[in-house]
């Protein structure tokens, strides 16, 4: 059986450090796809999942994975951008992050990479230590959608109540970016440890798995209850199926 024709090298034309820093993400996932519309011969045309994995110039790395329905030929370009898939059916974009990119405390990176090493095939990491900005911007859309998210998720705590408090005092801050920026308020007037006693994402001790479906889910949901230093884990939060797992220092 012959083999498929390899990718044509395509050399992009050295840009100046300006130019570079003002492409988006977006831009230069174009000039991507652009090479396959170009040249579909060398590409696959029956998959119905994609994965791209991209080094960013900061170090970080972001992976991207595309469902959907088989892929039968570029769309039409609209305003610059080339569209790979055709009639996508619930597409779906995860980004996962290394463990460095977690940046974690010592107790919490230490069970991320003893979980990593029992499954590096299957365990993604989509959550580590978060800024107060995160934080906000992670709860900001769950509020959005039920105004008591916040109770019904988190353990009783004064933390708890202050956010919940403005949620109920602000009836009309409906959006998640207005939401966020409230909660961003209150966040930033708490010590460290008021931070940490409300989620310990904030100060680095806790991250989030990406969930693994039949038994060898099972398999990494047993392993988080035995890491070491856990403080608590959890694989429902306020109705979502979130794998979470937190340390003491």
């Amino acid at each position: 059986m012959a083999r498929p024709p390899k990718p044509p090298s395509r050399k992009t034309p050295a840009r100046s450090s300006r130019t570079a820093l003002g492409r988006t993400l977006a831009q230069e996932l174009s000039d991507v796809l652009r090479v396959v519309r170009e040249h579909p011969a060398a590409f696959p045309q029956a998959a119905d999942r994609t994965r791209i994995s991209l080094s960013l110039e900061s170090g970080a790395r972001l992976e991207l994975e595309v469902t959907g329905r088989p892929w039968t030929g570029p769309a039409a370009e609209e305003e610059g951008h080339v569209c790979l898939f055709h009639e996508l059916v619930e597409p779906t974009f995860e980004a996962f992050a290394s463990i460095d990119d977690l940046d974690l405390a010592a107790s919490a990176k230490a069970g991320a990479q003893n979980l990593q090493e029992q499954f590096p095939n299957d365990v993604k990491f989509t959550s580590g230590r978060r800024s107060i900005e995160r934080q906000a911007s992670a709860m900001a859309p769950n509020v959005a959608k039920n105004r008591k998210w916040i109770e019904q998720t988190y353990k009783a705590s004064p933390q708890r109540t202050a956010l919940q408090k403005w949620v109920d005092d602000h009836p009309t801050a409906t959006t998640a970016a207005a939401i966020a920026a409230g909660l961003e308020g209150v966040m930033k007037s708490w010590t460290e440890a008021q931070q940490r006693n409300f989620s310990r994402h904030i100060t680095g001790d806790a991250f989030d798995v990406q969930p693994v479906a039949g038994a060898q889910g099972e398999k990494i949901k047993q392993a988080i209850a035995k890491l070491p230093k856990l403080n608590w884990h959890t694989f429902q939060e306020g109705g979502l199926e979130i794998w979470h797992a937190q340390f003491d220092t």
